[in-house]
């Protein structure tokens, strides 16, 4: 209540005629560390949202998210130039979007204004539960950062970057509230969470460990990104914590079918910073799931000795030969080589004009 206060969310109004007031709902949380002990607890207050009517109390709910391909290439551009990597966590960030839509809301339980029983909750600020608060939110941070003077990246609208003539600077990657900041020093990096905290409730979590569920670690060859702790949390559930290790998680004379059960996730990649230029692999499969007759198209790209983007998906047409397929997949190469281009565009540390990327397919008749 203090952060939504001290925010100026609402003011007490009267409710005009016809309209009726959305309801709340306080959400009570354990948040928890990654070793999973308890870290703090969490209340939420949450209008509710899903009253809300379309073209009267909202218009537009998308908002973007930096795509898990950029994350992995700035960690590997880190490895390639020696950035530092910290993190911050914006408190309570749903708060700071501003409302252009009126939106009532009943006053909260246990909050009533004394002599002002009638009144209602007029926002001018956005809730979270609002079908807008993720578009509003974006809005504003990317107001503030732009009028700052940092660049917004075109080809992943939640990257921006400031640099100097001098090519010292920073990189921000926003994933909704949280956010990586890469930095060529640390002078950079305060001056930005400086900037940062005296516009927003910032929490300064330092050196990045863990976003999205993905550790960070910097070794003495590079830096790691891994899963171990899910994999861990997965195998203690199943109580398979001392099986023995092997070198890979899989079998490879094992023909795939399809999964009809859960969907598991695998994964640990080191960027060692070496070699320092993207390029493609791609690789297509012609019929492999008898079930369908679809091909699968394949692709990863590297950066920094380890993979930065992949895919693995079925083809939507269908192939008449070897030949085609594996023009099918390419096509699906190109367009990931040519937006993974136009991200780099906009980053200063990528030397420019940027060379051709290579994409290495193993078709004769490509």
């Amino acid at each position: 209540m203090d952060s939504i206060m001290g925010n100026n969310t609402w003011v007490l109004a009267d409710l005009p005629p016809g309209c009726k007031p959305l309801g709340y709902k306080w959400i009570f949380k354990r948040k928890l560390k990654v070793d999973g002990t308890i870290e703090k607890f969490k209340a939420r207050l949450v209008i509710q949202g899903f009253k809300q009517k379309s073209g009267i109390d909202y218009f537009d709910t998308y908002a973007p998210v930096a795509r898990i391909s950029t994350i992995r290439l700035l960690i590997a551009m880190a490895s390639i130039h020696s950035l530092i990597i910290h993190q911050m966590d914006v408190k309570t960030a749903f708060l700071n979007g501003e409302l252009d839509e009126e939106v009532y809301m009943n006053q909260p339980q246990g909050f009533i204004m004394p002599g002002n029983e009638n009144k209602v909750c007029k926002l001018i600020k956005s809730l979270y539960g609002l079908k807008q608060a993720p578009k509003q939110w974006h809005q504003k941070f990317d107001e503030v950062v732009l009028s700052n003077g940092y660049l917004l990246n075109q080809a992943d609208k939640c990257v921006y970057s400031k640099f100097d003539e001098s090519g010292k600077g920073v990189i921000i990657c926003l994933y909704v509230d949280d956010m990586l900041i890469f930095g060529t020093d640390q002078v950079q990096v305060d001056l930005t969470k400086e900037f940062l905290s005296s516009r927003f409730s910032m929490k300064d979590m330092g050196e990045a460990d863990v976003i999205l569920g993905i550790r960070i670690k910097h070794k003495s060859n590079g830096i790691a990104i891994s899963q171990s702790h899910y994999i861990e949390k997965v195998l203690k559930k199943f109580n398979y914590f001392d099986c023995t290790l092997v070198s890979t998680p899989m079998d490879t004379s094992e023909k795939l079918m399809p999964n009809n059960g859960q969907a598991g996730k695998l994964s640990r990649l080191v960027y060692t910073g070496y070699p320092s230029v993207l390029e493609g692999y791609t690789y297509a499969s012609w019929i492999s799931n008898t079930e369908d007759n679809s091909s699968i198209s394949g692709w990863v790209f590297l950066l920094g000795g380890g993979a930065i983007s992949w895919a693995s998906k079925k083809q939507t047409c269908i192939t008449g030969s070897t030949m085609e397929y594996e023009f099918v997949a390419l096509a699906a190469t190109g367009k990931e080589a040519e937006w993974l281009k136009n991200l780099l565009l906009k980053i200063p540390l990528w030397v420019k004009p940027i060379s051709p990327i290579s994409i290495l397919c193993d078709s004769a008749a490509t």
